[in-house]
C-alpha cells in the first residue's frame, strides 16, 4: 500500500537499511534527485556510508524512522506533502524544482505576480507577494522613506538619434546594439545628479520607462554609476505589462496597494491621470527630437520647434574651423610621437621603438678597419643608450600628449546655456510631501494614501486667494468648465466671475478691458499675467507677482496652462 501512496519515499526494495543520518527535516523541499538520507545496510561491512535520493517532489511533511533504526525493504521513510510552489521562475517552482510544465505529479502553481522589476518570469503566489510586500512596508516606515516612480525620457534625461557634435557639454553618446547600431545621444537634465542624491535618503528610487530594457540600464549607469540609487529597480518597456499604460504594473510591483508609492513623469495620459502623479515640466533640449520613446501613436508635440538646432550648430562648427584653418598665423605645433608614427619607424627585435637618431647611427660608415671591433662596440653601447633616451622620451611625450589631449578636449568642449532649473522646485514638492505624510504618520500612526495626500499638499499653495480672470475664459464657456479654473482651483485659491470684497488677484491677458479699468482703482488688487498662475503651478508655491506684472504695452500669449499644470484628475 505504501508504495502506491505518492507522497511516500520508501526504502529500497532489495534490502533493509540502518538509518545513519537524516539531511531533510520537517517543513524542508525536496526535488527528485535530492539526497534525503544516509544508511548502512544491517548486515553489511562497517563503515559503508551509502546515500539515499528521493524520487520524487515535495515537502516534508514527517520522518517516519529515527537515525539508528533499521527499516525493513520497501517499508515508508518519508511522508510528503505537494509543494504549493509559492515561487515560480519559467514555470520551475523555485522551492522543489518540479518542472511544472511536465510534471503532472507536481500540480499546478498561483503564482502570478511579478515582484522583481527586471525578472518578470520570477512570479509568487498573492499570499507571499502580500506578505513580502509588507515586510517592504515595515521597512519604509522605519527608514522614513516613501517610493519614488522616476520616468526617464523628457523628466530626467533628454535623448535624439539625430546627428549632433560629438563634443557637447554633458552629453553622453552610446550604441545599444553593437558597433553596427544607430548612435544615442543624451543629455542630463541641469540638477539630475543632485536631485537624485538629494532625493535617496527620503525616498526609494525606482526607474519606470517606456524604454527599451538595454536603454533603461545605459540611462541608469549615466544617473547611478555605483548602483547605490537605483539598483536592481529598473522597469523598462520589456518588462511592461501594457504597451501604453504604466499603471497595470503597480500591482505586482506593490502587492499591499500603492498608497506610499509617488510618481514623477512629464506625461500623464500612461498613468491614467493618476492622484499620487506630479507631472512635471517636460525637458526639451534637441530641438527636432520629442519623446523618441513614446508609446505608439502617442508622440507629444507641445514643444517641437524648441531646444537647441544642432543642424545649424554643426553648420557653424564647420564654418568656424575653416576660417580657423585660413587665419591661423600661430607657428606649426611640434611633432608628438603616436603609436602609428613609431610603427612607421621601425621596430628592434626584442619589439621596442627604434629612434631615428638610432637609425641614423646604424646607416653610417666605420671610419677605420683596424679599430672596426672598437668602433663596433662603442656603436652597440651608443645605440642601447639611445633606445633607452628614446623610449625614455616615447613615454615623457605620451604622458604630455595625454595631458594636453585632455586638456585641448576640454577647451574644445561645446558648452550650452541650458537655463532649465526645474529639478530644484521638485526637490522641494517631493521633500514638502515627505514631511506631510510623516507628520501625519507620527501623530496617528496610520498611513496616509498619497492619492489623496499630494493634491492635499498641492492645494495648500493658493490658499487665501480670491481670483478674477479677464481674457482667459471664453465667452462662451463656463468657468467652472475652463482650464484655468481648474488650476487656480487645485492650488487652493477662490475663483470668482466678478469682482468681491475679498478679489487678491486679477489674473488678465491684455490691459485694455473693463476688469483692468475696475482693478486699477483697488490698489489691494494685484494684476498679474496668466504665466503668473502657470508658474504657481509648475512650482507649487506662491510666485512673487512682480515677475509676472500686467503690462500694456505685452499683452501675455499664454491663455491656456501648459499641459504639466493641469490639476490632477
Amino acid at each position: 500500500m505504501a508504495e502506491e501512496n505518492q507522497n511516500i519515499i520508501c526504502a529500497p526494495a532489495e534490502s533493509a537499511i540502518k538509518i545513519h543520518k537524516w539531511k531533510v527535516r520537517e517543513g524542508y523541499p525536496v526535488t527528485s534527485g535530492n539526497i534525503i538520507l544516509f544508511y548502512e545496510l544491517p548486515n553489511g561491512p562497517e563503515k559503508d556510508v551509502k546515500r539515499l535520493k528521493a524520487t520524487k517532489a515535495g515537502v516534508v511533511k514527517k520522518r517516519l524512522a529515527k537515525e539508528g533504526e533499521i527499516v525493513d525493504k520497501g517499508k515508508p521513510l518519508l511522508a510528503l506533502e505537494q509543494c504549493s510552489h509559492t515561487t515560480v521562475i519559467n514555470d520551475m517552482c523555485a522551492d522543489c524544482g518540479a518542472d511544472l510544465r511536465q510534471d503532472d505529479l507536481a500540480g499546478g502553481s498561483e503564482a502570478s505576480v511579478p515582484m522583481i522589476h527586471s525578472v518578470p518570469e520570477l512570479k509568487v503566489t498573492e499570499t507571499l507577494a502580500k506578505k513580502l510586500g509588507q515586510a517592504d512596508t515595515e521597512r519604509l516606515l522605519r527608514d522614513k522613506k516613501l517610493v519614488l516612480l522616476v520616468d526617464l525620457d523628457q523628466t530626467l534625461i533628454h535623448t535624439t538619434n539625430d546627428n549632433v557634435p560629438n563634443n557637447l557639454k554633458d552629453v553622453y553618446h552610446f550604441q545599444l546594439y553593437g558597433s553596427n547600431s544607430p548612435w544615442y545621444h543624451t543629455r542630463l537634465r541641469p540638477g539630475a545628479l543632485e536631485f537624485l542624491a538629494k532625493m535617496h535618503p527620503y525616498y526609494e528610487l525606482h526607474i519606470c520607462t517606456f524604454g527599451a530594457r538595454n536603454y533603461a540600464h545605459m540611462i541608469a549607469q549615466f544617473l547611478d554609476r555605483d548602483g547605490k540609487l537605483f539598483s536592481h529597480r529598473i522597469l523598462s518597456r520589456d518588462e511592461c505589462f501594457n504597451a501604453t499604460s504604466k499603471t497595470d504594473n503597480l500591482r505586482a510591483l506593490f502587492p499591499c496597494g500603492d498608497s506610499m508609492v509617488c510618481i514623477i513623469d512629464d506625461r500623464e495620459d500612461v498613468w491614467n491621470m493618476a492622484a499620487n502623479l506630479i507631472q512635471v515640466k517636460p525637458y526639451h533640449f534637441f530641438q527636432h527630437t520629442g519623446d523618441i520613446n513614446a508609446p505608439p501613436g502617442m508622440s507629444k508635440h507641445e514643444l517641437d520647434g524648441k531646444g537647441v538646432d544642432f543642424k545649424d550648430l554643426i553648420g557653424q562648427i564647420s564654418k568656424d574651423k575653416k576660417d580657423k584653418g585660413k587665419n591661423n598665423s600661430r607657428p606649426p605645433t611640434p611633432k608628438i610621437e603616436t603609436d602609428e608614427v613609431k610603427s612607421e619607424e621601425g621596430t628592434s627585435e626584442d619589439g621596442k621603438p627604434v629612434s631615428s637618431t638610432a637609425e641614423e647611427t646604424k646607416d653610417e660608415p666605420t671610419s677605420a678597419e683596424p679599430s672596426e671591433q672598437t668602433e663596433e662596440t662603442k656603436t652597440e653601447e651608443n645605440k642601447q643608450s639611445e633606445e633607452k633616451s628614446s623610449e625614455k622620451d616615447s613615454l615623457a611625450g605620451d604622458s604630455n600628449n595625454k595631458e594636453k589631449n585632455d586638456k585641448d578636449e576640454e577647451e574644445n568642449l561645446i558648452e550650452i546655456e541650458d537655463p532649465d532649473d526645474y529639478l530644484l522646485y521638485l526637490e522641494h514638492i517631493l521633500l514638502k510631501i515627505h514631511q506631510t505624510f510623516y507628520e501625519e504618520y507620527e501623530k496617528t500612526k496610520q498611513i496616509s494614501d498619497l492619492k489623496r495626500l499630494i493634491p492635499q499638499v498641492k492645494s495648500q499653495v493658493l490658499v487665501g486667494f480670491n481670483l478674477v480672470f479677464s481674457g482667459l475664459v471664453p465667452n462662451s464657456m463656463k468657468l467652472e468648465e475652463s482650464k484655468a479654473y481648474q488650476v487656480a482651483r487645485s492650488l487652493g485659491a477662490t475663483v470668482t466671475q466678478d469682482f468681491t470684497p475679498d478679489t487678491t488677484h486679477l489674473v488678465a491677458v491684455t490691459f485694455g478691458t473693463s476688469k483692468v479699468h475696475n482693478a486699477r482703482k483697488n490698489p489691494k488688487i494685484k494684476m498679474v499675467t496668466p504665466e503668473w498662475l502657470w508658474a504657481c503651478a509648475e512650482r507649487w508655491e506662491h510666485v512673487e507677482e512682480r515677475l509676472y506684472p500686467l503690462k500694456q504695452s505685452k499683452p501675455s500669449k499664454m491663455r491656456q496652462p501648459p499641459p504639466h499644470c493641469h490639476s490632477p484628475g
